[in-house]
């Protein structure tokens, strides 16, 4: 009877959401004192995500916008490569029975925080996507500690960009389309990003046109909605899936979808392959660019870069 109980009991722990299991906003990031003049008309916050690490990519960027008498916050990123191996495997996704087993990556203390790769099957073990890396984890809490603050603070409209902006056009050009979105589809929408597609380190548009990578404790009903790329007018068009999160207006009804979602399921791919799974989420580009992404900008996803350039300075 008693191995009846204690089996019942973690047939109950593997069966709970991950959520349950480890709380991941207890790794959110906190933004701060909030100084300065952050907002621009139809958005009520600017955040610019930034490692401490990489002073000098938030001031390009910075100098950027300057021109223009926009200032965006700057928002203290989460280092993957610092945070603790307890902290790394209460964000991701524990492996429970049912779930289907790929092949994944796993942080554990026996490895000394060096990535494994394996197949999921250790119940009761956090998985990653296969290779995703620690930089990557502490990009996705980053953009999480952002929509969060936001919904904290009741903003309804933020912008967020990460710190390898390039402007192409008049950003204030941004609350023009804001509007224009608004009377385009009834205000009926979640993200709207400033340019077409990422582009790659040759300045060349990387779209994404479907979804292929497959969470272990979420399926959506259909791929389809991935593939969409309908053009609504001149401005705007409709998408299903997008690579990259260097610029994204994010209304208060996308913040909670988004948050909603990675409450519920943790951490598992690339936030940016993430962030189109979520139920529901309503997702336009523009159809030129206002700012977009810098080809070839450092990152320190796959790697604390910062560390070796430095090395460098010295």
């Amino acid at each position: 009877m008693f191995r009846f109980i204690i089996g019942l009991c973690l047939s109950v722990v593997w069966m709970l959401p991950s959520n349950v299991l480890g709380v991941i906003e207890d790794h959110f990031k906190k933004a701060g004192p909030k100084n300065g003049n952050h907002t621009m008309p139809k958005v009520d916050f600017i955040y610019m995500i930034n490692l401490d690490q990489r002073p000098e990519k938030f001031e390009r960027s910075r100098e950027q916008l300057a021109k223009y008498g926009i200032y965006p916050f700057r928002f203290s990123a989460v280092n993957g490569w610092e945070l603790t191996l307890d902290a790394i495997n209460d964000v991701g996704v524990k492996y429970r029975k049912g779930m289907k087993s790929v092949e994944s990556s796993c942080y554990l203390h026996e490895d000394k925080g060096e990535v494994r790769h394996e197949m999921m099957d250790v119940v009761g073990r956090t998985y990653f996507a296969h290779c995703l890396s620690r930089g990557a984890i502490g990009c996705c809490l980053s953009h999480l500690s952002v929509l969060q603050d936001a919904y904290d603070s009741g903003y309804k409209t933020i912008w967020v960009m990460e710190d390898d902006i390039f402007i192409q056009m008049n950003p204030y050009y941004v609350s023009e389309c804001i509007k224009l979105l608004d009377k385009a589809v009834d205000k009926d929408w979640d993200v709207l990003f400033t340019d077409r597609d990422i582009k790659n380190n040759n300045g060349v548009y990387v779209p994404c046109k479907g979804y292929d990578k497959r969470r272990p404790n979420y399926q959506p009903k259909s791929k389809s909605q991935f593939r969409i790329r309908k053009n609504i007018d001149n401005h705007f068009r409709r998408i299903g899936a997008r690579f990259g999160s260097h610029s994204m207006v994010i209304r208060r009804s996308g913040i909670k979808k988004i948050l909603n979602f990675f409450k519920t399921y943790n951490i598992y791919c690339p936030y940016d392959i993430d962030y189109f799974v979520v139920p529901g989420i309503k997702m336009y580009t523009t159809r030129y660019d206002i700012v977009g992404n810098t080809p070839g900008s450092p990152s320190d996803n796959g790697g604390p870069r910062y560390n070796q350039e430095k090395g460098k300075d010295a």
